[in-house]
């Protein structure tokens, strides 16, 4: 009886020890035909030459304007040909001061739309194109290292990041705090977590979206309630 108890427990052993443990499958969510980086122009009651850079994720959007000084975060949907975005619209480094509403057409790595703000009245014409970019993969080993950005009135911002954590402070002595996900490694898009601290009126927690330019240029819009930043990181 104790020999069979014996040959019994090694078995069970060795049934233990040969146990394949499988690794589970992270489940991405699938490219949508409007996700992208989208570089274009827009005009307003006429007046042409404005620049426009969007982020289209998983219906999120971010989208920056240098020479418009705005910045806006919403949604976006672009299915059978069909494209629908509605945006809230900041002055850049300020505060929210109108929406928008755009309706057009997406075919083959382009988009032609209208809008309206609701509360302005503006309208005007906004056409982009897809930025191959985009299919580039997104690694936190990328963002590994040291940045550094200017803003138009000389503040300087120098952040360290290390396995998707970041942290800094600019030349006011401001304090940044944050995190950027992977949101698909297939893709060149990231989200983005920022906590801002010790400068008056901008404390407070931001989100947003960030892709990865050429030249080590991280591009970055973060926003909430109050305020829409946006920055370009470079690598030093």
């Amino acid at each position: 009886m104790k020999q069979s108890l014996v040959i019994l427990s090694l078995l069970i052993c060795v049934s233990c020890n040969t146990h394949v443990h499988k690794t589970a499958v992270v489940q991405y969510p699938e490219k949508q035909a409007i996700d992208g980086i989208w570089n274009g122009g827009f005009d307003i009651n006429g007046r042409a030459g404005y620049d426009f850079h969007a982020i289209h994720v998983q219906g999120r959007t971010t989208a920056v304007s240098y020479k418009a000084k705005a910045i806006c975060i919403g949604s976006v949907e672009g299915e059978k040909g069909l494209y629908l975005s509605n945006y809230i619209l900041y002055s850049l480094d300020g505060a929210p001061f109108d929406s928008a509403r755009l309706t057009g057409y997406l075919e083959n790595g382009r988009i032609e739309s209208h809008f309206r703000t609701l509360s302005g009245g503006d309208i005007g014409a906004l056409n982009l194109d897809y930025n191959p970019i985009y299919e580039q993969a997104s690694s936190l080993d990328l963002l590994t290292g040291d940045w550094q950005f200017e803003d138009r009135d000389g503040l300087i911002i120098t952040m360290s990041m290390t396995e998707g954590k970041w942290s800094g402070q600019d030349s006011d002595q401001c304090v940044y705090q944050g995190s950027m996900a992977i949101i698909n490694p297939n893709y060149n898009a990231y989200d983005v977590n920022l906590k801002i601290s010790e400068c008056a009126s901008v404390n407070g927690e931001y989100e947003g979206l960030a892709y990865l330019d050429e030249g080590d240029i991280l591009r970055v819009d973060a926003l909430n309630e109050m305020y829409g930043f946006h920055f370009d990181f470079e690598k030093y």
